[in-house]
């Protein structure tokens, strides 16, 4: 299988309800389950006589299979790609049991999680409860949106609102955060550098990538706002399984963040992909909370049009928020220009106060 294709799974689970709670849930995700044991002879005889397809498949069990012994699990994980088990059991010979997932979000981030092995498998997952910061991962239906606009003055508002936030740039295609304000050795020994009171910035290379859930384990224990600049989120769906390191922030803010915010822009190429990355959300579960927010609205009818259009695409997925931010080419010019957050060249632009806005409706 390659990086980019669709995980293959096999099911040995005898309790029909939770099988086809399992092989609904991964096929309503577009992966392929091409085989469903109903006891161990079965799924014993798919793999010698599919060898190829075994070994590129992901076996899903549970201890309840007719048959099945620890000794039949360790047989099989070496004629498959990887074995995960559920059990709603806690006294039993087998190990490394999943308790059963209450949602389909659930199975989804815990299957991901093997799918991605060993290279990227997430070793342990945040608890969200006990974490001190709230986190926004912001990502781009297309191209020049003005995402990375949007999370670095953000990140600005939010620290002058007394909030300790943190700014990631994990645009691994085009980092820009650093070149957008003038700032030079970003990394430092803990990860992060602070460039101002209450803010910090990071960005995500390779090397930090193999350190993901420690930096983010960190990080949010640091930080009241964490603001993530993914860059493109086109072709999600893959990206959550893939293996690259050009793929962990991603997944992690898919799996640990609290909010995905998609930036779209209201021209006939930004409204293609906004449908074309609302597709494939349909179809992905991912358990950070959805919002939207269409950049450079036009003024009058126009922009009504615009916003009319971009609900009705967007409010099928019932996200957490919808936004909407005006065109100010004048105030994202001078700041670009100058190097500077908006706040720093014109505090009284449209642009700079709708982003403030923003900011003081965030959770944290």
């Amino acid at each position: 299988m390659s990086n980019q294709e669709l995980p293959v799974v096999i099911t040995a689970i005898s309790d029909a309800q939770f099988e086809g709670f399992v092989s609904g849930t991964l096929f309503a995700q577009g992966w392929s389950v091409v085989f469903r044991a109903i006891d161990t002879e079965a799924i014993e005889r798919y793999c010698s006589n599919n060898v190829e397809q075994a070994s590129s498949s992901l076996l899903i069990y549970s201890p309840d299979l007719p048959g099945i012994t620890l000794d039949v699990v360790k047989q099989l994980s070496t004629k498959v790609k990887q074995v995960v088990g559920f059990s709603t059991q806690t006294n039993t010979e087998f190990v490394d049991l999943h308790p059963i997932p209450a949602t389909a979000t659930d199975l989804v981030s815990i299957v991901r999680g093997f799918v991605r092995a060993p290279m990227l498998r997430q070793v342990s997952a945040i608890n969200r409860a006990n974490r001190k910061a709230h986190v926004l991962a912001i990502g781009s239906a297309g191209s020049d949106t003005g995402c990375t606009t949007i999370a670095l003055n953000l990140a600005m508002e939010l620290s002058v609102l007394g909030k300790s936030t943190l700014l990631i740039d994990a645009n691994f295609r085009a980092p820009s955060i650093a070149a957008l304000i003038a700032i030079r050795n970003v990394q430092s020994e803990s990860g992060w550098r602070t460039i101002a009171p209450q803010l910090a910035i990071a960005e995500i290379t390779q090397q930090e990538a193999g350190t993901i859930d420690e930096l983010m384990e960190s990080a949010t224990q640091n930080f009241d706002n964490i603001v993530i600049d993914l860059g493109s989120i086109s072709g999600l769906s893959n990206r959550l399984t893939d293996r690259r390191w050009t793929s962990t922030m991603t997944t992690w803010s898919c799996d640990q963040g609290d909010e995905l915010m998609v930036i779209a822009r209201p021209d006939l190429l930004g409204i293609h992909r906004l449908e074309q990355v609302c597709s494939l959300l349909e179809k992905t579960s991912i358990r950070s909370a959805l919002s939207f927010t269409l950049n450079m609205r036009s003024q009058g009818k126009k922009g009504a049009d615009e916003e009319a259009q971009f609900l009705a695409i967007t409010t099928r997925l019932r996200p957490l928020c919808v936004r909407t931010i005006s065109r100010d080419l004048r105030a994202a010019s001078k700041a670009l220009e100058e190097k500077a957050t908006l706040i720093e060249v014109n505090m009284r632009s449209a642009l700079r106060k709708s982003i403030a806005t923003m900011a003081s409706e965030l959770k944290r």
